[in-house]
């Protein structure tokens, strides 16, 4: 059923010259995704479906399958055809869940782990929802301007961690150097894998954003930003492009 859906969902899709996407490359990211869940289910490298995860669930089976060998070789052979099926899978889960939804979850698990003291609890918890010390920080560092729109309306800029907050250890997710201060939209399209950036600011933007859409987003392929970059940021640059962005 989930994967009648991500079909339905991808036939909404067009690509960058307004076309959409067609029925044989549809079948190809459908296939794929069940493929690789069947294939790393028999092997344990998942202990459930790929269809049958939450966000943050797929969010870390993406990260164990992506380092299994009999997928690099598979994915390799594919033409990498493999690991964009499942990125744009995880980015329609995205926007099927509306986003990380387990907000409130991660938030009880905090407050119930007896391993935190009441302040590492506190700034946990502030840096989940987006307030306190980390967002701060992030408004400090981006002197309170959106990357990409230079908006400065500081009650619609959100702290985005750019490595996932669910596949983050404790440190990583307090880390200002895991975040980019983004206003809402570009937030979203950030999370979900529409766009990224490399380490020079340059934006990267999904195939399938129509060049209309980018226009009226003003997204310009291959524009720079000043994403406040240091060597610190490489690990987390690199895994939002290799897990998270959706060519």
């Amino acid at each position: 059923m989930v994967l009648i859906e991500f079909e339905k969902w991808l036939a909404t899709c067009r690509k960058t010259n307004g076309d959409p996407l067609s029925n044989r490359t549809i079948e190809h990211y459908s296939g794929g995704v069940k493929t690789v869940s069947e294939e790393m289910l028999k092997q344990k490298v998942i202990s459930k479906r790929l269809e049958d995860m939450n966000l943050s669930e797929l969010e870390r089976a993406i990260f164990r399958i992506f380092q299994d060998k009999n997928f690099i070789v598979k994915n390799t052979t594919g033409k990498e055809m493999y690991s964009n099926a499942l990125k744009k899978f995880r980015s329609f889960i995205y926007f099927n869940e509306g986003g990380y939804s387990s907000e409130d979850e991660e938030v009880e698990k905090i407050n119930k782990n007896p391993a935190f003291t009441k302040t590492e609890k506190e700034t946990l918890i502030k840096a989940r929802v987006g307030q306190g010390t980390y967002r701060n920080q992030l408004i400090k560092k981006f002197n309170g301007t959106c990357i990409v729109t230079g908006l400065q309306l500081k009650q619609v800029l959100t702290a985005s961690h750019i490595k996932p907050w669910c596949v983050c250890n404790n440190s990583e997710r307090v880390d200002v150097e895991n975040g980019l201060l983004l206003s809402a939209t570009y937030d979203k399209l950030f999370d979900s894998g529409l766009i990224s950036f490399d380490k020079n600011g340059q934006m990267m933007i999904s195939s399938i954003i129509p060049a209309h859409d980018a226009n009226i987003l003003q997204l310009k392929p291959n524009a720079i930003f000043n994403i406040g970059y240091n060597n610190k940021m490489d690990k987390y640059i690199e895994y939002h492009n290799k897990y998270i962005f959706s060519k």
